[in-house]
């Protein structure tokens, strides 16, 4: 470096080079080790994401460990999430209607995620055709992430989203998820392999959050307790009737922990059945490892269940 004959330095061409070379070099690491900001909806999403994104993502869930993930009315911080993210990653059928409210239709372009996306729906529970929608009623269960195959769907199209906003680290995200894929794999198996040695699964259900599940692994549903908009549970006629059933079939019974606690004790109380709380995970811990978890969880709670109506049969109790 030297002097010009205005007295300014004056780079030679090999120093010109050397300094593009490193502005170069330094705005590449630095994209790289930028992080995509994600927002979820629910804890699935968040296990998913991070899961696949690992340290090129930054994932945040708009709901707190708890909360109820059904509810539309978002806080002002909330709303300050949602502006601040790259990506939103929701499970759709109806499940975040705070999205046309709140998403204008580019940014629902440009960073919505919608991860059901390709997956045919179950009609929720209790909804009539024709009726209308009541608040907190859908018109499809979107509870698909509880069967770890349409769980596989959602995790895919998390991977294809992550890779067109951060292509750089594109087969890193595929390769994350070809990982988390053997993982579902192997949940699928174990459900596949114990309940399929159940000889007789059929069981009342809280709420419609397991029919993917059910409808995969054969569990008989012999009727929903509190459908879809029946907030105040179910008329004193109906639950008679399904009190009526469990009692003269000793079907069981499952519930959630967002179950109306009094009716659950109530069922239990007057039915003399067999019961087991078995999580829909939505609001659950968010954690890495917390759909692995749970779902092994959930799976222990079915086998003991449906494994103590078939002893208490074989014992004539």
């Amino acid at each position: 470096m030297s002097l010009n004959r205005n007295g300014v330095f004056k780079i030679p061409f090999w120093g010109k080079a050397a300094l593009c070379f490193s502005l170069v070099l330094f705005l590449s690491l630095s994209s790289g080790l930028a992080q995509l900001k994600v927002l979820t909806s629910i804890a699935p999403l968040y296990c998913f994401c991070i899961n696949v994104g690992g340290e090129y993502v930054s994932v945040k869930n708009l709901f707190v460990m708890g909360a109820d993930p059904h509810e539309n009315a978002l806080t002002a911080k909330q709303l300050q999430q949602i502006q601040d993210s790259d990506l939103i990653v929701v499970n759709g059928l109806g499940m975040e209607s705070w999205v046309d409210r709140v998403l204008s239709p580019g940014e629902k372009a440009s960073k919505l995620v919608v991860s059901t996306a390709g997956i045919s729906p179950l009609p929720a529970s209790g909804y009539q055709p024709g009726v209308g929608l009541a608040k907190g009623e859908y018109a499809f269960n979107p509870h698909v992430w509880l069967d770890p195959n349409l769980a596989g769907v959602q995790l895919l199209n998390i991977s294809k989203a992550l890779g067109q906003k951060d292509p750089l680290h594109k087969e890193i995200f595929e390769r994350n998820t070809r990982l988390y894929l053997s993982k579902l794999k192997e949940i699928d198996r174990l459900y596949q392999q114990k309940l399929g040695a159940v000889p007789s699964k059929k069981a009342f259900f809280y709420n419609d959050a397991f029919m993917y599940l059910a409808k995969r692994y054969g569990i008989v549903v012999a009727g929903i307790v509190e459908e879809c908009g029946e907030k105040g549970g179910p008329s004193p006629r109906r639950l008679a009737s399904i009190l009526s059933a469990m009692k003269k079939e000793r079907i069981p019974f499952f519930y959630t922990p967002f179950s109306n606690i009094a009716l659950v004790r109530e069922i239990q109380r007057e039915s003399q059945t067999r019961s087991g709380e078995i999580d829909g995970m939505e609001s659950s811990e968010l954690h890495p490892l917390m759909y692995e978890n749970i779902s092994k969880k959930n799976l222990a709670v079915f086998l003991d269940v449906f494994g103590g109506i078939i002893l208490s049969l074989k014992r004539g109790f």
